[in-house]
């Protein structure tokens, strides 16, 4: 028999059972809340002190560097507990990117109660501006080269703490680690770009994609202690401006002169030579140009949004009139973006004339010759932000290129796919500015005016064979110029 006051004490016990163990759960709970998530590959524990609230460093139109920044289920947030009352914050971090200010009291005891991971060191943030293009070098070139600037000058040091003057880890925000599978080219250029801010016999830092980002617990965040922006062509830092008593944006997006390119000259020629050098090539010289003139084209299929020259064999033709006249041999080089890095290096070397329509595979321009020639082929009402331009703002900015174009400026050298395409046929350029009219234009084939385009070259080689220099030899680039008379279409008869 069980005594009366032992009953009771048992009866105590399972009446209170629930509410104890509701208790023992409550207390791992929270312990978990303000402990760090199981440390990962790519993150440390958060420190338990010393990690401040988001604090930003602009420096003018060239990058931005972001300490304690937060990734959180798909966004980025700055935490800001008002103790820096003249932090600027930007809607946005680059083109595909945004960011969201989340208001604390204390930041400190904000973090405490997270679970959260670090990731230490500097970030490089890579935000490829059209990343359904993964492997459009052109795009490429235009995030890289401004990454390239900014490490090259250095300034990007200055908002670091003393001694962190490497690039600790790349994230890229809108890329999965598939889409750059087997982009030889783009590995390589990344490895060019980041050299002036790695350690000696270090090619790459370590890298994140958008897949390790977004399979982290949805209830956890992850810090990053200092990530650098590199403004390019399309994004840039719209600050926050106090008017009266209330905040508006000021819009400003992409740097406002609209250029991509190498900062000086010097800078550039450097970054050619380390490409042949990194390979065990010799880097061309000036003084010998070469003798040869390269048709360049894209493997048809590969780039569906950059298609042939329809008269490419009277364009052969008319470059092997001007090769017989000049003593220059023709070539034509078709190629894909999965093509070898080194095989591009190869090809430009040996080329004394480069000719291609506007397209991706122009980027390998750069690595041309001193004193060689680029005659780029621009499409029909092929103008967005400036972007008919991108190519030749590469190689203007070495300085040692001359770079002329042919623009096309009638429908009559337009081939549209579809009667529907050829509605957008009448369209000014400053009306073709949707992605729909952009699309059909990009993916138009077109007809070369060989005449024209002979013409222009034998005023220019010659005088490049000779060794003039590229001020003397400049041309101007062609104007858009608007559509008249009948285009031959059916609703204009």
């Amino acid at each position: 028999m069980v005594p009366k006051r032992l009953k009771k004490s048992l009866a105590e016990m399972h009446a209170a059972a629930p509410a104890l163990f509701v208790s023992v759960l409550l207390g791992i709970f929270s312990k978990s809340l303000a402990s760090p998530i199981q440390i990962n590959w790519f993150y440390d524990s958060l420190p338990c002190k010393g990690v401040s609230s988001t604090r930003i460093h602009q420096e003018g139109l060239d990058f931005t560097v972001y300490h304690s920044l937060w990734w959180h289920n798909k966004r980025f947030y700055a935490v800001l507990d008002g103790s820096n009352k003249d932090e600027a914050l930007s809607p946005a971090i680059s083109m595909n990117t945004g960011i969201m200010g989340l208001p604390v009291k204390d930041a400190q005891l904000y973090y405490d109660n997270l679970m959260a991971g670090w990731v230490p060191g500097t970030s490089l943030l890579l935000d490829l501006a059209f990343p359904a293009f993964p492997d459009n070098m052109g795009h490429w070139m235009e995030a890289l080269l401004p990454v390239y600037n900014v490490l090259e000058q250095g300034l990007w040091k200055s908002a670091l703490p003393e001694g962190s003057g490497f690039i600790d880890n790349i994230v890229f925000v809108n890329l999965r680690r598939d889409n750059l599978a087997d982009l030889d080219w783009v590995w390589e250029m990344i490895k060019l770009a980041l050299a002036p801010a790695l350690p000696p016999n270090k090619d790459m830092p370590r890298i994140l994609f958008y897949e390790e980002l977004d399979h982290m617990d949805k209830a956890s965040w992850l810090g990053l202690e200092a990530v650098l922006v590199a403004t390019d062509r399309y994004s840039g830092h719209a600050p926050l401006v106090q008017q009266c008593t209330c905040l508006s944006l000021a819009p400003r997006y992409g740097r406002e002169d609209g250029l991509n390119g190498f900062f000086e000259a010097e800078v550039g020629r450097k970054f050619r030579e380390a490409a042949f050098n990194n390979h065990g090539l010799q880097p061309p010289a000036a003084g010998n140009l070469p003798r040869t003139i390269t048709l360049l084209s894209a493997v048809q299929g590969e780039e569906c949004a950059w298609l042939q020259v329809v008269n490419r064999e009277e364009l052969m033709g008319a470059l092997q009139d001007i090769g017989h006249t000049l003593g220059l041999a023709v070539r034509p080089y078709t190629a894909t973006a999965r093509a070898p890095f080194e095989s591009y290096l190869s090809v430009m070397a040996r080329t004394g004339v480069l000719v291609s329509r506007h397209g991706p595979l122009l980027a390998n321009s750069i690595f041309l010759p001193p004193g060689a020639v680029v005659m780029e082929l621009l499409p029909y009402n092929w103008e967005w932000k400036g972007i008919s331009k991108i190519y030749v703002n590469l190689t203007r900015s070495l300085g040692d290129i001359h770079h002329i174009a042919w623009r096309a400026t009638h429908p009559k050298w337009a081939l549209y796919g579809s009667a529907d395409h050829a509605r957008y046929a009448e369209w000014t350029p400053e009306e073709c500015n949707s992605r729909d009219c952009l699309e059909v234009h990009a993916a138009a084939a077109m007809r070369v005016d060989t005449a024209t385009v002979q013409e222009m070259l034998m005023q220019m080689v010659p005088g490049a064979m000779r060794g003039e220099s590229v001020r003397s030899l400049r041309q101007p680039w062609p104007e858009l110029a608007l559509a008249k008379g009948n285009t031959g279409l059916w609703w204009d008869k």
